[in-house]
Formats: structure tokens, sequence, C-alpha cells
């Protein structure tokens, strides 16, 4: 079995490494892709069916309303409010129905680690808790009120749903997003765009109580780490940018138009050995794996198309230390991702993770839906 799986491994990075015609392009894959499309389609329409008339109103909007679907965020609702329904205006038949569309529009792995991102709301709300206990007394009211409207944001009802268009049409998208955590699919012709998706983990490992040790995006984060280790010296000089990148794209939404032309900075694919493109390859899988697996596998198979030597690595911190502040970028004609620990807390560590993961060529499915208007006629 070990050979067979070695043989695979190798299969993937020779089609990385060579020309389109190695790979299979996402558009010769019709049939898996119609089979995720229709399943996030019947269990939006499920989920819809549970509401009633003031809800749909709140969590319904057109597909056109761009200012909507780009308004998604990482920050905590006081920072960032949120449109559509939060988890805590559902009942339980309504809950149910919500997860039925994440579990048809996540993979196993995607839909495990948003409710472990969601999950961690509760360790922040604690956290925060025992912060106003100990020093809430010395703060002036204006801090107190902040404190107080963190404190009821960090919850794991806190999430929101967002459906634009309506599903079953030939082009219609759903967000899921809150604090550290937002999903954006865009149904376009029996395919799905997934992008962009943010994941962020605060804290990252759980270090004390019942769920001490338990650790968000953990595998992302090994990956990357396998990659650096691997590095030479020269690989190294070619990667790192700087020590530190403030404002990374991390925290972007609506503002951040991808182009992985902006950002041709840092290593290029092709100065990586062979083992090292099948650990590249193994981490952007990770990286795209929310997507249910028909959507990822087709998403993989257009950047092995683009081919690894299209890909640009690029690092700004401490490239032998990922316990520190660092963020890694991977940009490429199809895919961006950004991956960073962020920096040093009042808390005093940086148990902090944040990815987010775009399309340059097809990000909100855009590309697609300009194709579908055209075929059309019948752009909004």
């Amino acid at each position: 079995m070990w050979k067979n799986c070695l043989i695979g491994a190798i299969s993937v990075v020779m089609a990385m490494s060579g020309s389109a015609e190695a790979s299979v392009h996402p558009d010769s894959q019709p049939v898996g892709l119609q089979i995720e499309a229709e399943a996030m389609t019947e269990a939006a329409l499920a989920f819809l069916a549970t509401l009633d008339e003031g809800q749909r109103a709140l969590v319904m909007f057109n597909l056109d309303d761009r200012a909507a679907r780009e308004a998604w965020s990482n920050l905590p609702t006081p920072m960032a409010p949120r449109a559509g329904l939060s988890i805590n205006m559902l009942d339980d038949q309504q809950r149910i129905a919500l997860h039925g569309l994440l579990t048809r529009g996540l993979s196993s792995e995607g839909y495990g680690e948003a409710l472990q991102i969601v999950a961690l709301e509760d360790a922040l709300h604690h956290r925060l808790l025992d912060t106003i206990a100990q020093e809430g007394a010395s703060w002036s009211e204006e801090e107190r009120e902040q404190a107080n409207a963190f404190l009821t944001s960090y919850d794991p009802e806190n999430f929101w749903v967002r459906i634009f268009g309506l599903p079953g049409s030939p082009a219609w998208s759903w967000v899921f997003d809150g604090h550290h955590l937002a999903i954006t699919a865009t149904v376009v012709d029996n395919r799905v765009a997934y992008t962009p998706v943010f994941l962020g983990a605060a804290p990252q490992t759980r270090m004390t109580g019942r769920a001490g040790g338990q650790r968000a995006l953990q595998h992302e984060l090994d990956r990357v780490a396998d990659l650096m280790a691997s590095l030479n010296t020269d690989q190294v000089s070619a990667i790192v940018q700087g020590e530190n990148r403030a404002d990374a794209d991390t925290f972007a939404g609506p503002d951040w138009v991808p182009d992985a032309r902006a950002e041709a900075t840092g290593m290029r694919g092709s100065e990586l050995t062979r083992d090292q493109k099948l650990m590249l390859h193994m981490a952007i899988r990770e990286f795209v794996g929310s997507a249910p697996y028909a959507i990822s596998d087709a998403w993989l198979a257009q950047i092995e198309a683009d081919g690894i030597d299209a890909l640009r690595l690029a690092w700004w911190g401490d490239s032998s230390d990922l316990s520190h502040r660092f963020m890694l970028r991977i940009t490429g004609p199809s895919i961006h991702i950004d991956f960073a620990r962020e920096g040093q807390t009042e808390e005093g560590d940086v148990n902090h993770l944040h990815i987010v993961v775009r399309d340059p060529s097809n990000d909100y499915g855009e590309s697609w839906l300009e194709s579908h208007y055209a075929a059309s006629h019948d752009a909004p």
C-alpha cells in the first residue's frame, strides 16, 4: 500500500511541475461539482423553509448586493456589526437546519474546524470575564462599557448567516461568518466558488481547563512548519521579506482586490526541490480543505494546471521559529493564502492564528458570474 501512496504523491508533484495537460481541469469534473452544488441548494432551501417571513426578510439579500456580499469580517461584532440571522435568533429546529447547510457546505474537516473556532468564543468570554474581575475596578466607565460589549459578543451563538439570491436558481450564494470565521460559497451553473474563506483561532492552543491541550488549525501550522524546516540557506534568503508585516491581508474584506501579480514577491516555486513541492502541495491542500471534497479537488486541479512554478512564497518574521509572530503568503494565478501568527497581546502570548484564502481568478465567483450573465443576457 505504501508503494501506491508514494506513486500517487510523485504523480502529484510531476503534475504540479509540468504542463497543464498533466492535470485535470475543474471543468472536466462536472458530476462531483454538480452533486455538491445540488446538496448545498437542497440544504439551503430546507433551512429557509424553517424560517418565518420576518426571518427570511433578514437573511435573504439580492445577489447583486455587492456591499453586503463583501461585508464579512474576522473581527468581533462590536468592531464589525453583522447583518442577516445569528444563531441566537434561531429555535432548535432552525439550528438543526442551519447545521444541515453547514455540513453540506463544508468538508468534514472544515465543519470540524468551524465548530472548534465557534467553541473558542467561550474561552475568550471567560478570559475577559476574569480580566474584568481582576482589573475592572480601576477602569473608566467607557472602558467598562467597551469590555462588556466584547464580553457579550464572545458567544458561540453570535455567528451569522446570509443568503444571496434564491437557492435553486442558476446563481446564488451563502455566507456564514462571525469572529474568526467567514465562509463564502457561490453557486453558478452547478459549480461552487469557495472564496473568500477566513479561519482564525485565539487561543490556538487551549492551555488550561477541561479542554486543555486542544489545538485549532494545527494541521495547517504543521504543514507550514515542515516546509519551512526543509529550506536551505539560499531558499530562506529568497523567501524572507522582513521581520514582520503589519496590517496583513488576514484582515482583508471588501477593500481588498485579489491580484496575484500585485504581490509577486518572494521565492519562486521553481526554486523548491521535488520533496518541497510535495510539502507545499500538502500545505495548500490543508488551506483549501474547508470546501467539500469535489470542490477542493477541482480547485487543487486548477492550481496544479497553473503549475508550481507559477507560485510565489513570501515570509515575514523568524523562519526558524513559528512560535513567534510570522506571516506566510502563497500567491498564484488561482490561489492566494495569507497565514499569520498574530503579534504579542496584552496577555503576553502569541497564541493566535489567522488564515485567509482567496482566488485571484474567481473570488466571490465573479468570473463565473460574468460568464453566466453574458451567456444568459440576464445580468442583475
